[in-house]
């Protein structure tokens, strides 16, 4: 087999993308056992840092000038050996440095808990991501949707979203990112929300938004975000917006997305039916739960 044709066959076994005739005969030939032995051996080392233009210099500097007669060896296959197994290495190293996803799929909340004992809880659809090995020295956290953090005193702690960052020290906050608004509540404690060269300092029971690239401070009076509780709250936002969340919390798909409205007030999680009175009914417009339950078609 060709030394690219082997490479790829690895590289497809590493992400499961074999048919079963090809892993069968990878097991029968024992290449499987072979790459599953490279694989223990590399994930018990901590692969350094590697500075590769240094490497290369050192390699020219002390490479022979002259050259002797040697046996010639299959050069052919021992190449092919050797990217075989860099690729093994490579793609392990790869696997091993990728950032920490966690995901709350919809009608579900996520709860987790870092190493330094802060916690996170995911509203339905939304996703973190972060450095779980450097989380000590690099509590960075990239944030789509909506997320309630409590955060253990210590170093920084920084939510960053599409539309903007959320900077803590040891507090509980409720942070909205979804399409290209921002709404950040404080609970606890201090945090600073930055949007380009804007800032806003919260303190408990305070909160802002950013829409439309304008920064807007309020307070509130609930003691948690309100998603915790089983309701969704939207300040006088597009309907295409609630829907989305609709959808996010029913598990559902909405036909209605062309209705240019918004919508001030909140709708419960509790039941479909309920939640669509609670939305339509001020605003005069009709609904229709079709008989599957997995969609709603929604009018003037």
């Amino acid at each position: 087999m060709p030394v690219n044709e082997k490479d790829t066959k690895y590289a497809r076994w590493l992400n499961g993308n074999l048919s079963p005739e090809e892993l069968e005969a990878l097991q029968s030939s024992g290449e499987q056992e072979d790459l599953e032995k490279i694989i223990r051996i590399v994930d018990d080392i901590d692969l350094p840092e590697y500075d590769v233009e240094s490497a290369y210099s050192q390699f020219k500097s002390n490479r022979p000038q002259k050259t002797s007669k040697v046996r010639t060896l299959n050069t052919r296959w021992v190449m092919g050996i050797a990217a075989s197994v860099l690729l093994i290495i490579a793609a392990i190293f790869l696997l091993r440095n990728q950032p920490k996803l966690l995901e709350a799929a919809n009608q579900t909340n996520q709860t987790f808990a870092f190493s330094d004992g802060s916690a996170v809880i995911l509203n339905d659809g939304s996703n973190i991501q972060f450095d779980e090995k450097k989380w000590a020295e690099n509590r960075v956290v990239e944030l789509t949707g909506e997320a309630f953090f409590s955060v253990e005193s210590g170093g920084s702690f920084l939510v960053k979203t599409k539309n903007g960052t959320v900077e803590v020290l040891g507090t509980q906050f409720n942070v909205r990112s979804w399409g290209d608004k921002l709404y950040v509540e404080c609970y606890e404690g201090k945090v600073r929300v930055k949007d380009g060269n804007e800032s806003s300092e919260l303190t408990r029971n305070q909160s802002v938004s950013i829409v439309d690239g304008q920064m807007t401070e309020s307070e509130i009076i609930h003691q948690k975000p309100l998603w915790s509780t089983g309701a969704s709250r939207f300040y006088n936002e597009s309907l295409n917006e609630v829907f989305a969340e609709l959808e996010r919390q029913f598990d559902i798909k909405v036909n209605g997305q062309n209705i240019n409205r918004t919508f001030e007030g909140v709708f419960t999680h509790s039941d479909l039916e309920t939640a669509l009175r609670e939305i339509c009914q001020p605003l005069g417009l009709k609904f229709t739960i079709l008989e599957d339950r997995k969609s709603v078609s929604i009018s003037e």
